[in-house]
């Protein structure tokens, strides 16, 4: 508001000007005494006074509205705070899911990477419905407390909140502004009158009408609510979530296709839980010492070899075609013997491009993350059987196996199980399959 606006909420002075007084003093000519200097004298001291209480009374207008300008941010938080409170008891009272759903929308924003679109475990989903009932119940406790600690009853309107802020400021400027506060004649009138038997407030009862008029009450609803022990959103972490053995058998059945593997496997399941990482060691493992699978690979390569080279003319090891050929050859190898299909065979050519492409990253860098992005999308049942289907596929290669008995002797492996554990732990790596 500008010192204009202010002044006119002061209104008129109710005292002669300087101007006035002096001309009629000075017409006076050689009839001046010294009443007339007297009545000037206590005239002009009169006027000083009340201007000096109009100047206050400016001033403290403007103070007023300093106040109510800073106190207006935070009557707003608190209104806003109130008003999602409301809402929120709205959306409950229509929906005793609401917290639920609230819930399930943090645990999706807390872990990013819980499983989706597969089969979930059933420990993954025991782990899920206890981080999410307890948070549900941990925020339907603090929607509660703080309602009961406002002790609302009914829902105001945004008029009806902001009502005693604005009272209290328009009647801090009426008392401002009043009669009394800028005029020395009203102020005497008052004595006269017996009318100057306002109450004085104390500093204290001051500090409470404020505190009232900003809504200092519901001040709580702009502390952070405080979610800690269980009722927070544990991390999910892969490692820790088992496998029963009944899980574990039925994962067995959609990644092994060869019927006498998958049978072995199954036999052979001696704890009642395992992690996954455990049960894809078991796995490898199996596949090393199941020679009949072994050996089913190497009949498949060798109708690869028949079929495509009759002559006995394959690539060698060296040759610039030899890595085509081992990748359809294992492709070929995969398929027949039920560790791979066309979702794994097409992973493979992806992450095959993706290693070429990356020998010019700055050049190939949008096909590159394209590439990334399908390789993550593929779900977790195929990464892992393609994983399997590279471990038994590197253990049948004669030629592969010529080098890996090399590294044995060597020391590099204690023996063909700890070289099939070891590329087990890489491929995960590669293809970012979590334990």
């Amino acid at each position: 508001m500008a010192d204009k606006d202010y002044t006119s909420l002061l209104g008129k002075s109710s005292g002669t000007s300087w101007g006035e007084l002096a001309g009629a003093y000075l017409t006076k000519g050689k009839k001046k005494d010294k009443k007339a200097r007297n009545i000037l004298i206590a005239s002009l001291i009169f006027n000083a006074k009340e201007a000096q209480m109009q100047s206050n009374a400016l001033k403290n207008l403007k103070e007023n509205d300093e106040q109510k300008t800073f106190q207006n941010a935070g009557i707003t938080n608190k209104w806003n705070a109130y008003n999602k409170l409301m809402e929120e008891d709205e959306s409950y009272k229509a929906n005793p899911n609401f917290f639920r759903l609230q819930a399930e929308q943090q645990f999706a924003r807390d872990n990013a990477n819980f499983p989706t679109g597969n089969k979930l475990l059933q420990s993954e989903i025991d782990f899920k419905n206890k981080e999410v009932s307890d948070l549900e119940k941990a925020l339907k406790n603090i929607h509660i407390e703080k309602i009961k600690t406002g002790n609302i009853t009914k829902r105001l309107s945004k008029e009806e909140f902001y009502k005693p802020f604005e009272d209290y400021y328009k009647g801090r400027q009426e008392e401002i502004t009043s009669s009394d506060n800028v005029s020395l004649v009203h102020k005497a009138w008052d004595k006269i009158t017996n009318r100057e038997d306002k109450k004085i407030l104390t500093d204290m009862q001051k500090e409470q009408r404020l505190n009232e008029a900003t809504r200092g009450s519901f001040g709580y609803l702009l502390n952070p609510d405080e979610i800690t022990g269980d009722a927070a959103i544990a991390q999910y972490k892969p490692t820790e979530m088992l496998v029963s053995k009944g899980e574990a058998a039925s994962q067995i059945l959609s990644t092994i296709q060869n019927e006498s593997m998958a049978k072995n496997l199954i036999t052979n399941l001696k704890q009642d839980t395992y992690s996954r990482r455990d049960l894809q060691d078991f796995i490898t493992l199996t596949l090393v010492d199941f020679n009949p699978y072994v050996e089913k690979y190497n009949r498949a390569f060798e109708a690869y070899d028949a079929r495509n080279y009759p002559e006995g003319n394959k690539p060698k090891k060296g040759e610039e075609n030899y890595p085509d050929y081992i990748e359809r050859r294992n492709n070929f190898a995969d398929i027949a013997t039920g560790l791979g299909n066309e979702t794994t065979n097409k992973i493979k050519s992806d992450m095959y491009m993706l290693k070429d492409l990356r020998q010019n990253p700055e050049k190939n860098k949008d096909i590159i993350k394209a590439l990334e992005n399908r390789i993550e999308s593929y779900t977790r049942s195929d990464k892992e059987k393609l994983l399997f289907s590279l471990v038994a596929s590197s253990i049948s290669d004669a030629e592969n196996r010529v080098t890996v008995d090399i590294e044995i002797e060597n020391g590099k492996f204690k023996d063909l199980n700890d070289y099939a554990l070891s590329l087990t732990k890489d491929l995960r790596s590669v293809y970012n399959i979590t334990d």
